[in-house]
């Protein structure tokens, strides 16, 4: 998106990982009124490990959509050096007391990711347990406007759907949380346990398998 400085706009940004994160302060030092909106319950997106996958369908299969985001395993460590993997003007650097191996596990990054957010305020514009329901292009607007969206997104204990208009709209949703299956021939007549690795989090239910 390419905006005129200066000029103003209402932005939603939905997804509080690393690129809404970053998306969200760039906008915001811009001139732009932000707001964040976030499913869970903290920043993070995948990076946010959550290992409560037990009411969850083993294969991501037959529902709208997966109540865990994150697919981080327990014992997941980055594969790329902490100095490649922090913003430019915020260095991915070794803290006293943490993770300081140069490819750390992946509570160090989640902890980088909150770091940001302290140091450039950002919690402040989260709705955290707010969940997106749909976004869509706001319709009878006037020949020669600007578009616009309604989004409709719904907090976790709340009971009625909110609907807002933006001016425009990131999604910073990622792509990892959606299991992708194969087709397998015979898989659907297997009668052991099938899983994918999107539920996957400890090997210990595992042992002498």
């Amino acid at each position: 998106m390419v905006y005129e400085r200066n000029s103003s706009k209402k932005v939603c940004v939905i997804g509080a990982g690393p690129a809404g994160l970053v998306a969200a302060r760039e906008l915001r030092k811009e001139g732009h009124d932000v707001v964040v909106i976030e499913q869970s319950h903290d920043v993070g997106g995948q990076w946010l490990y959550n290992p409560k996958v037990e009411e969850e369908n083993p294969l991501g299969q037959d529902c709208d959509f997966l109540k865990v985001h994150s697919s981080i395993y327990a014992s997941l460590r980055l594969t790329s050096p902490r100095e490649i993997m922090g913003f430019t003007d915020f260095p991915f650097v070794v803290k006293k007391g943490r993770d300081t191996r140069r490819f750390p596990g992946h509570k160090e990054l989640f902890f980088y990711l909150q770091d940001f957010c302290e140091r450039f305020g950002l919690r402040e514009m989260i709705r955290f347990n707010t969940r997106v329901e749909n976004v869509e292009m706001l319709e009878n607007l006037s020949f020669g406007k600007d578009l616009k969206w309604v989004v409709k997104s719904k907090a976790e204990k709340a009971t009625v759907v909110v609907e807002e208009v933006y001016e425009a709209v990131v999604v910073a949703t990622g792509h990892y949380s959606k299991p992708r299956l194969p087709t397998i021939k015979g898989m659907d007549a297997w009668k052991r346990n099938q899983m994918h690795s999107h539920i996957y989090r400890v090997p210990e239910p595992f042992k002498n398998e």
